[in-house]
């Protein structure tokens, strides 16, 4: 009589077991610790990278994410990527409801494969999942499986990739055969999360929300970068252990790639024959480039990361990044001027993420540098608009490789700060009675300032009016012309002339006019004053200078009736100056000066800060009052 009773308790906890484990997955298991500024919930993230050797691996990567709401729908479309070096074995991809039931299985139909870069040359590919979406909340899980044919990357592991995403539970597990070593480089990597050798467990990392003016060069969030001694790539055999061991494996990559075609020569001859000096020569080497050649990515030759021969580039007219600057430097030095090819992380917000104690392949462009006795010409080989010697902010102030026969040598590119990235304008206006007006300005625009407007340079006068709208801090306002003017160089200029008719510059009221001081410059906004900082401070990431000069032509039998007292701050952050002065000819004077530095400031200066865009912002907001006289 004992054994049906016993079958039956079986069969019961048989069918809690399971539902234990359909249900593992359910929002209410989530601890409500993790929810506060979540979007998503990571509840598990496991990636197990294994070296075979030094030019094989295996990789899984088991993730599983709890979607909260709409602004969590970007994962639903989860990718892929792999090439002729990596292969993706196997992905699997499940979805789960709110009590973590299984709603369905992902299928191959599923999963689509199309090219990385439709339009461009290469052998990579993307495998893509597309979740359904379903009611809030809701879990999507994955699991790819991937072969490394080919050694030069190891993993990048981000537990936690945005402050609106939660972490329950993480593990990285790197696994490495005798005789072979990784390197390891830990950031905001928590005490005892390494528990040991290559193996790394995260738990209950919460969500946060963003703040403004964090540097970024602070890394929120905790990563491990992971990366070999010894590699193999497509039977080229390398050594990462430092910048100068793996500047010699890029050069024997680049060998035998710079051959100039001898009528291609004799001509670079001819256009720099009456230079003075190397400076001139590599500018007119540098503006044929822009002249006869074009961006077009190649993503072949080992891995991606060998450029195509300098002959290639010269016969067909286009290449990559690493086509066009390998043909740069190929083409300077037939003329005996020395160059050199340079890797390089690339991107506005990417100048902060190479790490000079960390060799590493972490690269994603290619440029070229010209050492010449008193300085070194950077130049930026996939653009036919910028000057010669600008970096831009797509690679201004950062770590870069160049690399030489003896190997390679990390240096920093040219850094841009409030010095020379400056706007300067000088404006006459002419007010009229009812409070119109007519405004005429020039405005010379400098170095990390002038980017936006260099692009306007060749454009129609309606494209031009169009941005200007967007920028000109006037509530209403009309453009009657606009011309622009580039003047190239080291720290290239653009000159701005603008006539617009503003019809409701002052206010009127009876006899009184009031006047706004600051016109054509936008005010800062102010951040939120109770703010508990987590990051440091930084005013700006580069520094900027802004500048005006406003002649107002009073109309006339109108004076100044209220005297307003220059402003003068200063603080950590940078410097502030408003001046208004009586001119001879009924015109008054309004000089204004707002510059931001680029400091890292700690976060206890926080209330500084806020107290310093205060004052700015309403000194800014200072009216003048005109009066008629009587």
């Amino acid at each position: 009589m004992k054994f049906p009773q016993l079958l039956i308790g079986c069969l019961c906890l048989q069918a809690v077991g399971s539902l234990q484990a359909q249900n593992q997955f359910a929002f209410f298991k989530i601890p409500p610790t993790l929810l506060p500024n979540a979007n998503t919930v990571v509840r598990k993230y496991e990636l197990e990278f294994e070296v075979i050797n030094k030019g094989e691996a295996l990789a899984t990567e088991h993730r599983v994410v709890t979607l909260l709401n709409e602004k969590a729908q970007t994962e639903t479309e989860q990718t892929f990527s792999y090439d002729k070096l990596v292969k993706i074995e196997d992905i699997e991809g499940a979805i789960y409801d709110a009590t973590g039931k299984l709603v369905r299985k992902i299928k191959k139909k599923d999963i689509s494969d199309t090219k990385m870069l439709e339009y461009f040359v290469s052998d990579g590919r993307v495998k893509t999942i597309e979740f359904p979406r379903m009611a809030f909340p809701y879990t999507i899980e994955y699991t790819v499986k991937r072969t490394f044919k080919g050694l030069m990357f190891y993993p990048v592991f981000a537990p936690q990739t945005s402050p609106s995403e939660a972490v329950e539970s993480a593990t990285c597990v790197l696994k490495m055969p005798p005789g072979l070593e990784a390197r390891v480089k830990e950031i905001n990597v928590p005490i005892g999360a390494k528990t040991q050798a290559y193996h790394w467990q995260f738990k209950h990392l919460n969500a946060f929300s963003t703040e403004k003016h964090a540097p970024d060069r602070e890394i929120p969030f905790p990563v491990i970068i992971t990366a070999p001694t010894l590699f193999t790539l497509e039977g080229y055999d390398g050594d990462m252990s430092d910048w100068n061991s793996f500047g010699r494996f890029i050069w024997k990559l680049n060998q035998e790639k710079a051959a100039i075609p001898d009528a291609t020569l004799e001509r670079l001859k001819t256009i720099t024959a009456d230079c003075p000096d190397d400076r001139c020569k590599v500018e007119r080497v540098y503006q044929f480039l822009q002249d006869n050649t074009r961006y077009f990515f190649v993503g072949l030759g080992i891995g991606g990361w060998q450029p195509s021969p300098a002959g290639e580039v010269d016969e067909f007219k286009y290449g990559d990044c690493k086509g066009l600057s390998n043909y740069m430097v190929s083409m300077l030095k037939a003329l005996g001027i020395p160059a050199y090819y340079v890797l390089i992380r690339a991107g506005d917000d990417e100048k902060n993420t190479q790490f000079p104690d960390f060799p590493n392949a972490w690269f994603n462009h290619a440029i070229a540098c010209a050492p010449l006795s008193n300085d070194t010409i950077w130049l930026e080989c996939t653009s036919q608009k910028v000057s010669c010697g600008f970096m831009s902010d797509f690679t201004d102030d950062r770590p870069a490789l160049i690399i030489t026969e003896q190997g390679g040598k990390l240096v920093k590119t040219p850094r841009y700060d409030a010095s020379v990235n400056t706007i300067r304008r000088t404006t006459t206006v002419q007010l009229n009675p009812d409070g119109n007006a007519v405004f005429s300005t020039k405005g010379i625009y400098r170095a990390i300032a002038q980017q936006a407007l260099e692009e306007l340079v060749d454009k129609h006068d309606e494209e031009r009016k169009k941005a200007f709208y967007e920028q000109i801090n006037l509530k209403d306002f009309e453009i009657t012309s606009v011309d622009l003017k580039q003047k190239k160089g080291a720290i290239p200029e653009v000159e701005v002339a603008l006539q617009l008719h503003a019809p409701r510059f002052a206010a009127a009221s009876g006899k009184r006019l009031f006047v706004p001081v600051c016109a054509l410059s936008e005010t800062p906004d102010l951040p939120p004053v109770d703010t508990l900082r987590r990051f440091s401070i930084q005013a700006d990431s580069r520094g900027f200078t802004e500048e005006d000069e406003l002649v107002i032509q009073l109309p006339e039998g109108y004076t100044l009736e209220n005297a307003v007292q220059p402003s003068s701050y200063r603080s950590d952050f940078g410097s502030y100056d408003l001046t208004i002065s009586n001119e001879p000819g009924g015109k008054l004077l309004i000089k204004r000066k707002f510059s931001l530095n680029d400091s890292i400031q700690p976060k206890e200066k926080y209330k500084e800060w806020v107290d310093f865009l205060k004052q700015v912002n309403k000194a800014d907001k200072t009216k003048l009052v005109l009066a008629k006289g009587t």
